[in-house]
């Protein structure tokens, strides 16, 4: 495994920390290889019941790695095109993993790494942590960046951060419901870790099928999401017996 991303186990909680704190945590193709790989590993772990993601040193993570040693001069289709695909399935497995996971962040949380953010399932923000979408600054549509937000806060105030290029407060983004909780910078981790050991204590497999639920029932109307909540209840009572 990659030294970009430093894996730690706490009885049942798994932590993830980026660990490219002099780049204040840059996604550059080994750090997205080494996280997707690192959720992926976890999601097939029984033992382990929830993830914590973290950034180490100053920041969580400054988003996309837009520095010359991270790009050809001229990439071609294909590099674009790979690279493109890369963040997507990270993004992709972060959405889909199996395991809750709760976000610690502080610092910059830019970019792609405000979709990291907005990918987990919790998030606890330090009270200096720092939200934005600066991909139209630096010539860049956003784009892989856009459905977990849209999804998250509404089109409106989506449009307004993705196309303003605003940076946002901790205080503004649990306003618009981008966050759960802001705790003081140096109590981040121990109030990440704590609501992970909450949840890990819970029974897995009902933790698996409430995380489910909760992702299928957002793309629904609401009789649908009652149906589909149903059948879940009905095979879940199955198994226990």
């Amino acid at each position: 495994m990659s030294d970009t991303v430093l894996i730690e186990d706490q009885e049942s909680v798994r932590k993830l920390t980026l660990n490219r704190p002099e780049k204040l945590n840059a996604m550059n193709a080994e750090l997205v290889a080494a996280l997707t790989a690192a959720v992926q590993a976890a999601g097939g772990d029984d033992h382990i019941a929830v993830l914590v993601l973290s950034g180490a040193g100053r920041a969580f993570s400054a988003g996309a790695d837009i520095s010359k040693s991270e790009r050809p001069e001229k990439p071609t289709g294909r590099q674009l095109m790979a690279r493109s695909r890369h963040t997507t399935i990270l993004y992709r497995t972060l959405l889909e993993s199996t395991k809750p996971i709760v976000a610690a962040v502080h610092g910059y949380v830019l970019g792609g790494g405000c979709n990291m953010a907005m990918c987990s399932d919790l998030v606890v923000a330090a009270d200096n942590a720092v939200f934005g979408y600066p991909e139209l600054k630096v010539g860049l549509a956003a784009t892989a960046v856009t459905p977990p937000l849209v999804h998250q806060i509404g089109r409106k105030a989506a449009f307004e951060l993705l196309t303003l290029c605003e940076n946002i407060n901790a205080e503004r983004a649990l306003a618009l419901g981008m966050i759960n909780r802001i705790t003081p910078v140096d109590g981040l981790i121990d109030e990440a870790m704590r609501l992970a050991n909450q949840l890990s204590k819970f029974d897995h497999d009902a933790i698996w099928t409430t995380k489910r639920t909760i992702q299928r029932a957002a793309a629904m109307t609401p009789l649908e999401a009652m149906e589909m909540a149903s059948d879940a209840s009905l095979v879940m009572n199955i198994y226990k017996q």
